[in-house]
């Protein structure tokens, strides 16, 4: 006979109750003297004898009660004799799909627990010198080496769901590492869900001998979640109104009415709005606030209890912002340059904005650039190193670049970062063309197209030639761009191909001078700017050089953490990089102190790509394996259609005992009422 739950024998442990009971019973009773107990003494022979055979049957059957549920609860068996098929697996590889779909509800219990309970059949049918690899979502957690049942059913049972997500062809390449590069027999426990799909992807199919995939459904496929969350404008400022945008996407197939909850801090900020979304519908639910004053702003948006919601790992969203009451530009010129006269009175006129000239030939260092947006205004040359104070003195930012129209200038340097083949100057009079203009960068500037529309010209241009596939806003009428948005390492690059000189154009007293470079101004402002996937965790840049000294500590609360833990840190040209990838587990926000001093702050969200409810069917996967020739190596069975490999069927191999332990016990608790009764 064998146990399916051994660890729940710790439970015999209860029958220190009973033997307790007994051990108080025989205390010593008080002896009253009598002046003849002769006609007592033979009564009390009688009575003794009686009392002690009660008390022994009464423990013998109160100990058997209680081992005999523990046995129960720890569901005995007889193994059935071992498949032929399978009786030379002494090596197995198992893989568990822990991902956060299988937490639906299937039969009164979580897809994850029934694949907990096959597992363990599977490996009470094979030999007890098996060795076996388990593969779960959680990489760092997959032992290197092989373990034996024992081992195996732990982990087993302790394993509990995760935002990690593998693909096939990763759970593959992660599970042949962990076989030491042997081709051996593998059990697959997973729901397929769409995103997961890449069999195209595996690299040599040569490593696959033979695995079995097992896909668990369940009964309902129904989900809402929150899927991003963006302001409407970029720039934030205090005592002014938010507009704050969240997406929500119903996957079910009925109409939802839920209710949607926004906190910023905890208290600053509570509103809460009521909706109603149709089926396979998203919706953009708003919520509009203020605040009062600035620092770190931590905020949550939750759904709640939504009904037809299967999933609840996508019913919050975590994100922050920083909230500075300034807006630093810095505008880089060559000597004197009459056109910053046009650029300085413009943003000097605009509320909360700290602007700076900086003349090149003066020299500049990191701190000069500690700025939002900064300004190339006409440099000759653009070298190495501006390029990498720009792009490490801060986390983000964006910069403009109103380039020299000058036979001799050298951008070799820009042009590799931002995927410039070469460009040459072109001096011929050009208008813009009025189609080519970006209304959704234009947004409220441009609210139609009008042939009539007055717009600035150019006499020079630079022509540049793309490697890759910038953003265009503004086009010339020969099709060439006038201003174009690179991105390289989560900075900005607005590149204007012609510049404000008076020589070359006349765009600075143009009306379209102002709109222009305010819409640059606010799409430079940091938005929400850590909405970080806990699956997507890189490294944290903040501004300024510090040394991990044990004072540089990220905590997941301001008041009371319950978690905390000290950063690794790599410092280049004026920042410093804090690694988290490894660290953080969990969602929420997180905060990083220097000195016991607040000074950034982020939040974790899960993935998003289990929200929609749509896995594999049948016909579909095997039409892949057939495609792709793998149906000879991987064989594929339903759950769903009670369709398992033989050796996980341990119902019609193995006899079940815990049924008999019950009425045992059962038995047991009869006669120690019987007992009682007849000795009263």
């Amino acid at each position: 006979m064998s146990l399916l739950y051994p660890e729940f024998l710790w439970a015999l442990l209860l029958n220190i109750v009973p033997i307790f009971i007994h051990l108080f019973n025989l205390q010593k009773h008080e002896t009253i003297y009598f002046s003849d107990v002769s006609l007592l003494k033979s009564i009390e022979q009688k009575t003794k004898r009686k009392s002690q055979l009660k008390n022994i049957l009464l423990l013998i059957s109160r100990i058997l009660l209680v081992s005999f549920l523990v046995i129960a609860f720890c569901f005995p068996y007889k193994k059935g004799d071992q498949l032929d098929t399978f009786k030379d697996l002494n090596k197995v590889g198992i893989y568990i799909d822990n991902s956060f779909s299988m937490s639906r509800n299937h039969q009164n219990q979580t897809l994850l627990e029934s694949v907990k309970d096959d597992a363990i059949k599977l490996i009470d049918n094979l030999s007890e010198k098996t060795k076996f690899v388990l593969t779960t979502n959680n990489k760092k957690n997959n032992k290197q080496y092989f373990i034996n049942n024992h081992e195996i059913k732990r982990e087993i049972i302790n394993l509990k769901p995760t935002a990690q997500i593998l693909t096939i062809s990763e759970a593959l390449e992660i599970q042949h590492e962990q076989l030491n590069q042997e081709s051996l027999n593998s059990f697959w426990f997973t729901d397929l869900q769409e995103n997961t799909l890449d069999l195209d992807k595996i690299k040599d199919k040569s490593s696959i001998k033979n695995i079995n995939i097992l896909q668990y459904t369940s009964s309902s496929n129904e989900n809402i979640s929150i899927d991003s969350v963006w302001f409407s404008k970029s720039n934030r400022s205090i005592n002014s109104k938010e507009n704050l945008n969240v997406k929500v996407t119903n996957h079910s197939d009925v109409e939802v009415e839920f209710q949607a909850k926004l906190n910023i801090n905890n208290t600053e900020v509570l509103n809460q709005t009521f909706k109603k979304i149709m089926p396979k519908e998203s919706i953009k639910v708003k919520f509009d606030y203020s605040i009062t004053k600035e620092g770190i702003k931590s905020g949550l948006i939750s759904l709640s209890n939504p009904p037809n919601n299967d999933l609840l790992f996508d019913d919050q969203y975590f994100f922050s912002y920083l909230l500075n009451d300034d807006f630093k530009i810095v505008n880089i010129h060559q000597g004197k340059n009459k056109e910053n006269k046009s650029i300085e009175t413009l943003f000097k006129s605009v509320e909360k904005t700290n602007y700076k000239n900086l003349d090149i030939n003066n020299g500049f260092t990191n701190q000069d650039l500690n700025a939002e947006l900064i300004i190339l205004n006409e440099l000759k040359k653009i070298d190495k190193r501006t390029i990498n104070l720009l792009l490490s003195s801060s986390k983000r930012k964006s910069i403009l670049i109103f380039p020299s129209l000058n036979e001799n200038i050298d951008y070799q340097d820009l042009y590799k970062v931002l995927g410039i083949k070469n460009s040459e100057l072109t001096n011929l009079k050009l208008d813009l063309e009025v189609e080519s203009i970006d209304l959704s960068f234009f947004e409220n500037i441009f609210s139609n197209y009008n042939e009539n529309l007055d717009l600035p010209y150019f006499n020079s241009h630079l022509k540049i030639q793309n490697l890759n596939n910038p953003i265009n806003y503004l086009n010339f009428s020969n099709g060439d761009p006038l201003l174009s948005r690179y991105s390289f390492k989560n900075n900005d690059f607005y590149f204007f191909t012609s510049n404000l000189n008076r020589d070359f154009s006349n765009l600075s007293q143009h009306a379209l001078f102002v709109p222009i470079l305010l819409r640059i101004k606010e799409k430079s402002a940091n938005d929400i700017t850590s909405q970080i996937s806990i699956n997507k965790l890189e490294d944290f840049n903040i501004k300024g050089i510090i040394e991990q000294n044990g004072k540089v500590k990220i905590t997941n609360n301001l008041s009371e953490p319950t978690f905390s833990f000290f950063p690794l840190i790599s410092t280049n040209s004026g920042s410093s990089s804090l690694f988290i990838k490894e660290e953080i587990e969990t969602t929420g926000h997180y905060y990083i102190y220097n000195n016991d001093s607040l000074v950034n702050g982020f939040s974790v969200n899960n993935p998003k790509s289990e929200s929609k409810m749509v896995f594999a069917t049948p016909k579909e996967f095997n039409s892949e394996l057939d495609n792709l020739d793998l149906n000879e190596q991987i064989h594929y069975w339903d759950i769903k259609e009670s369709k398992y490999p033989s050796i996980i069927k341990n119902k019609n191999n193995n006899l079940e005992y815990w049924m008999y332990f019950i009425f045992l016990s059962l038995i047991c608790l009869i006669l120690e009422i019987i007992i009682i009764r007849k000795s009263t």
